[in-house]
């Protein structure tokens, strides 16, 4: 594991010779932070700490936002709408002119890079991903403050900016997240569709999970009510999700099924 770890630190970073980027779904964060935990080796930290505070810069490789970069070296035709992504004819946000910037200023946003972390101030894109991001920024908050390093201090506001944004206008009464089937994620504020006919009412499992995450490392650096959330989120959405075993015992099955928000 660390093998692997140790390669990532050298492949990515802000030296001359490493890859001035970042994941597209944010996960091996919160896997750095934890294995500095367990290890104390300061690079896998730093490497977190990089890809934490490096999403979202729009000169940070070449000159150009990393994503623009990447797109161009896969050889990928920038008029086609990834796979992972958004469908077509899907609501989004169409404050920008121009198709083909639409579609990458929808992307950045679907994978929360649209500007940096601590520049945005509304939760946006895909559930999972925002979740898991700003379960990464709270343990890097909570080391920080452990060692009382300040450098953190605009991404903690920024983690509370996002977390009450969703909790006051993104979040069904549930503790469900993530409203918008089309992208697995976000609306504008306060759009909570009550059915699927509506463009709506996705709120999915995992993204109940990664609410449940943050709000457990929020826990850890603040005194706010963060528990309520939790409850909400694994009672209403989570807990939904559970394997039904039939009476035999001869079957089991997933029901991953969004939730209802009434």
């Amino acid at each position: 594991m660390q093998k692997y770890a140790d390669f990532l630190c050298q492949m990515f970073g802000s030296d001359a010779n490493q890859l001035h980027g970042y994941p597209g779904h944010p996960e091996i964060e919160l896997a750095l932070i934890r294995l500095y935990d367990r290890t104390d080796v300061r690079r896998y930290l730093d490497l977190a700490r990089y890809f934490l505070t490096e999403r979202g810069n729009p000169t940070g490789c070449q000159g150009r936002h990393f994503y623009d970069v990447e797109l161009e070296r896969r050889g990928a035709d920038v008029m086609k709408r990834p796979l992972p992504w958004p469908e077509n004819r899907s609501l989004w946000y169409v404050d920008l002119c121009g198709w083909a910037d639409r579609m990458r200023a929808n992307l950045y946003r679907y994978q929360q890079a649209h500007v940096p972390i601590e520049e945005q101030h509304t939760i946006e894109g895909h559930s999972v991903r925002a979740m898991y991001l700003l379960t990464a920024v709270a343990d890097l908050v909570r080391l920080d403050e452990s060692h009382g390093i300040t450098d953190t201090l605009q991404l903690k506001a920024a983690m509370y900016r996002l977390w009450d944004n969703m909790v006051g206008r993104k979040m069904y009464i549930t503790g469900g997240v993530g409203a918008i089937k089309a992208w697995e994620g976000f609306g504008p504020d306060y759009f909570l569709p009550q059915g699927t006919d509506d463009g709506g009412c996705y709120a999915e499992t995992c993204a109940s999970i990664g609410v449940m995450m943050l709000a457990e490392r929020l826990l850890k650096v603040s005194d706010g009510v963060f528990s309520d959330i939790t409850l909400s989120s694994l009672t209403n959405t989570s807990l939904a999700s559970t394997p039904r075993i039939s009476m035999e015992n001869t079957a089991t099955s997933w029901s991953f099924a969004s939730t209802t928000p009434y």
